[in-house]
């Protein structure tokens, strides 16, 4: 059954303002809300609208012409609400519908929650209380959309989640694949979707903890490489306390690893077309995101209120003039946070920050920095007397995640005397309102551009830190001197925690990752811990603190 309820503005239309991870950005624009929340609803259409909005996705078409209008894009939003057992959709500026399935050939929903869709219109729904998935075609004319029943995939048992890849063709249906998170039974199912004809594939799964076991997967995702889905799959386990990798090799999901995390039961996860995870935690208030090799990159906690779910849309583009289409990723998220009177439906840009910048001794002026997200990088050295850069080199598209930025010995220009520069980084976002990021640091650097080696031992410090779960801790060997190192972890207490390295190393700078667990493999609890370099017979010594 549906229903049609009224709410104006500028739904998903408008781009970040500010530059930054996630930029706010308004939801409802030209009514003047910046976030979608009960209280807004309810003076906007004097009623409540959700009763516990779940997931959502966003049905995106962007057209363009040769002739007036040149320009025309919809965009209709699917918002899951398991509490009212419906599904609210529509597009800015017209009826919003409220569908139960009541009358239809799937009949009445109940608790409905994940949430999917592709580049062939269909919307996939985690039906978890019907123990189904049902899958449907989102038809649009003018300016409504509709929900046209294709099929019902029976048989499991409490899904939660659902997640479809294009195998790496996005216009081409005939490979696809649709992942179900079946949690009633702690498997991953897979599908082929080929055509609008579910056949199950295979599954990975049972109750357990260790390698192919799940305790409670509660969230999907499927990796990208630009517009093309990868074979890579993401699953948060909820009770383990895991993400887990695993890889679709065309016949059945492998398990690749997983990387453990404090976040509490993950509520949804979602990939940018970086192939970078962005994960929803209720528990702990935040919104992480991480690189593509799942180490963290930045978390967004501010003005949030328990997310459930965090969404990237990918719209079809289709240039009438050539009549080509291909499936874009757009530089914005959707999070779907706790619906109360402050609280609801929000907007984030997506951008780039440059985040705990380290000077890297070498041969070659290099710093080593945290990219938030894939950016175009930068480097150049400024003379601090007179401003004048003396040197410059534009690294590319570098990945999120940390990365060391060097400036070739080729790229000095007329070259240099020893002495101290600045070293300016700026990363331009690939999104096209991401905006820019820049870190300065200085540097002693020899003449030409030729880094020195160090003169002396020197603890370089820890980063991050505060941490969790690892961190990197860099020193630096003198030159001309010969010698073993050893690098250990301390308690408070002064009692050894690990071995973290030891032997004769060349003189320049070092780093050893900790990954906050003993010598038998143990993770170790929160609290500060010591970090000790002996060279010969000097003994430095540093602090970090270990956050759960």
């Amino acid at each position: 059954m549906f229903r049609n309820l009224t709410i104006t503005g500028a739904l998903l239309a408008a781009s970040a303002a500010t530059a930054g991870t996630f930029a706010p950005t308004p939801y409802l624009a030209e009514a003047g809300v910046d976030v979608l929340t009960r209280g807004a609803t309810r003076q906007l259409v004097d009623r409540e609208l959700f009763g516990t909005p779940w997931a959502t996705v966003i049905v995106g078409h962007v057209d363009v012409y040769d002739r007036f209008p040149y320009l025309e894009s919809h965009y209709f939003q699917v918002v899951s609400d398991p509490a009212w057992n419906r599904l609210v959709l529509g597009e800015a500026d017209r009826d919003l519908t409220a569908f139960d399935g009541a009358g239809t050939a799937f009949g009445p929903l109940r608790e409905p929650r994940g949430l999917a869709t592709d580049g062939h219109d269909r919307v996939f729904v985690a039906d978890t209380g019907n123990n189904r998935v049902l899958v449907f075609r989102a038809v649009s004319e003018f300016d409504e959309l509709r929900l046209e029943p294709i099929c019902s995939i029976d048989g499991l048992s409490a899904p939660w989640d659902v997640a479809c890849s294009d195998a790496g063709t996005p216009l081409d249906d005939r490979d696809d694949r649709l992942y179900v998170a079946d949690t009633g039974r702690n498997e991953i199912v897979r599908f082929s979707m080929a055509g609008d004809n579910p056949t199950r594939t295979g599954s990975l799964g049972g109750l357990g903890s260790g390698i192919g076991r799940f305790a409670g997967p509660l969230a999907l995702a499927v990796g990208r490489d630009g517009a093309a889905g990868t074979d890579d799959v993401y699953v948060a386990d909820a009770h383990n306390g895991r993400f887990v990798h695993l890889r679709d090799n065309g016949s059945e999901l492998t398990w690749v690893g997983e990387r453990r995390h404090e976040l509490g039961a993950v509520g949804s996860l979602d990939t940018d077309r970086w192939g970078n995870l962005y994960a929803a935690a209720p528990g702990a208030g935040a919104v992480v995101k991480y690189a593509a090799d799942l180490e963290p990159v930045a978390r967004l906690a501010d003005g949030v209120t328990r997310p459930r779910a965090f969404h990237v849309p990918f719209v079809t583009l289709t240039d009438h003039r050539t009549g080509r289409s291909e499936r874009v990723g757009e530089g914005r998220g959707v999070i779907v946070d706790e619906w109360a009177d402050n609280s609801g439906l929000r907007l984030v840009g997506l951008g780039v920050e440059m985040l705990q910048p380290v000077v890297r001794d070498g041969r070659e002026a290099a710093v080593e920095v945290t990219l938030t997200d894939n950016a175009d990088v930068i480097i150049q050295v400024v003379d601090p007397a007179s401003g004048a850069v003396v040197g410059r080199h534009r690294a590319g598209v570098l990945a999120a995640g940390r990365q060391v930025v060097t400036l070739p010995a080729d790229k000095a220009g007329a070259g240099w005397p020893a002495g101290r520069y600045r070293l300016e980084l700026t990363a331009a976002s690939t999104y096209t309102d991401g905006g820019t990021a820049s870190v300065t640091v200085e540097a002693d650097l020899g003449a030409g551009g030729q880094g020195r080696l160090p003169e002396q031992l020197a603890l370089l410090g820890n980063a991050p830190n505060p941490f969790n779960p690892s961190t990197t801790i860099a020193f630096s060997i003198p030159s001309g001197e010969a010698a073993d190192h050893l690098l250990n972890i301390y308690d408070p207490r002064g009692r050894l925690v690990r071995h973290l390295g030891r032997g004769v190393l060349a003189a320049g700078r070092h780093e050893a990752i900790w990954d906050g667990r003993d010598d038998a493999g143990a993770a170790v609890g929160a609290g500060v811990y010591l970090y000790r370099l002996e060279f010969g017979d000097r003994k430095l010594s540093g602090k970090m603190v270990l956050v759960k």
